[in-house]
């Protein structure tokens, strides 16, 4: 054999050595496609079962909860309190799934001054949409492109000041501190700097301009 036929037989051999090489490495590639495919199928049927015996166990504790309610049984005020928010929490989604923006906003209107939410201080998307049975996405997507609110801390923060102002009014001889803080401000300071961003005067001016005389007392505890 001359030179270039043996350079032309080597580059042969060596292309289908590569070739078979290939073909190996594929066969094993997708056997362990194959292996790791079936592991996942296998794994997603075993959480679905789970799934399946933990929704009829959950149903059963329902059943036997609600048979216990209808007898009369001496259930625990935990266990009572947290069906009843179970309860609330079911009639919420169902409410609220196919609403609009606009029926949902009207429904957290009617969520928030029925259920006095805005006045807890520790108040947060993260807590507020599981109270409600929403997705944080779906809640603060409410306020993504509102004409009014630039976002839920805003919206909440105007149901604070409506309800410090009206506290203001109604409860003269209440601090401005216990004001601020019935009606959800973290302090007295987050309440003043509210109504002077919001009125332009501070909340003792708005008190003493709508007749009321000046502060006295704490109120009682209970109305804090």
């Amino acid at each position: 054999m001359t030179g270039p036929q043996i350079l032309i037989a080597a580059i042969v051999i060596v292309l289908v050595i590569a070739f078979i090489i290939t073909v190996v490495l594929q066969n094993v590639t997708a056997k362990e496609m194959i292996s790791t495919n079936t592991k996942l199928v296998e794994n997603q049927n075993a959480l679905l079962e789970q799934n399946r015996l933990l929704t009829e166990k959950l149903k059963d504790s329902e059943e036997a909860l609600e048979n216990a309610f209808l007898r009369g049984d001496n259930i625990p005020d935990e266990v009572t309190k947290l069906h009843q928010q179970t309860r609330q929490l079911r009639e919420h989604i169902s409410q609220t799934s196919d609403m609009t923006d606009v029926e949902l906003l009207a429904w957290l209107d009617r969520q928030m001054e029925e259920r006095r939410l805005f006045t807890d201080r520790s108040l947060t998307l993260k807590t507020l949409a599981p109270a409600l049975g929403l997705t944080q996405k779906r809640l603060s997507g409410l306020f993504k492109n509102h004409p009014k609110y630039s976002s839920l801390g805003d919206y909440i923060n105007e149901k604070r000041f409506l309800e410090g102002c009206r506290l203001l009014r109604e409860e003269p001889n209440w601090t401005i501190e216990a004001v601020g803080a019935a009606a959800g401000f973290g302090g007295r300071r987050t309440f003043q700097t509210e109504v002077k961003r919001r009125l332009g005067i501070t909340p003792v001016q708005y008190r003493m301009a709508n007749g009321k005389s000046k502060v006295k007392s704490e109120p009682p505890t209970d109305q804090v």
